[in-house]
């Protein structure tokens, strides 16, 4: 729905306008336009496959959709790029994401947003929401630290995007398959790695 609303706002396409207004100025490689980016920079993304117990490439994750694309409605077809979840993008590139978030909208010498706005998007809706503006609230990942971020989970991938606003630091953990079923224990060594890059690259110092 906000991808829509932003397009009917703009007069621009969703994914071009994420592109102008975050990407670039962010120097980031990525995007929602399949057709725009390169297809060897993709990893394989794996779905189970319940009859044959084994796991395949996703024939959907990078799919180019160039027919809806081709028929595309401004302010109502957005859903066609999955704003929500549909960014192709590396973990190194997200991490430089994160940090602009970490910082209050800058990173480097470019601003995206005020700071105003980026902590506005980090504050809880209220203390039962751990959601804010899409940014989450969590106190369970490492003790004694509320960490700021995200979670992502489409075609077998799975992410987490966490940081801590006041101390500065911050992880970004991507996984390419998963049994779906075992949504918890992808979670638990997700939220396992956190801790381990804690203790060994931040806490040690």
């Amino acid at each position: 729905m906000v991808g829509a609303v932003i397009e009917r706002y703009t007069n621009e396409r969703f994914d071009q306008h994420i592109k102008k207004n975050i990407l670039d100025p962010l120097g980031l490689y990525g995007g929602y336009w399949v057709d725009q980016l390169d297809s060897a920079r993709f990893a394989t993304l794996y779905d189970y496959d319940s009859a044959t117990c084994n796991f395949l490439a996703s024939p959907q994750a990078y799919a180019p959709r160039r027919e809806e694309i081709g028929n595309y409605k401004m302010g109502y077809t957005t859903p066609i790029f999955s704003p929500t979840g549909g960014m192709k993008i590396s973990a190194q590139d997200l991490a430089k994401y994160m940090i602009m978030h970490m910082y209050d909208g800058s990173y480097k010498d470019v601003t995206i947003m005020s700071k105003k706005g980026a902590k506005r998007l980090r504050k809880k809706i209220s203390e039962e929401e751990g959601y804010g503006m899409a940014i989450r609230t969590a106190t369970d990942l490492i003790p004694g630290k509320t960490l700021k971020g995200h979670t992502g989970s489409a075609y077998g991938l799975y992410s987490v995007m966490f940081f801590d606003p006041k101390e500065k630091f911050g992880f970004v953990v991507i996984t390419n398959g998963c049994l779906p079923d075992k949504n918890h224990e992808i979670r638990d060594v997700l939220s396992r790695s956190i801790e381990i890059l804690y203790n060994n690259f931040i806490k040690k110092g």
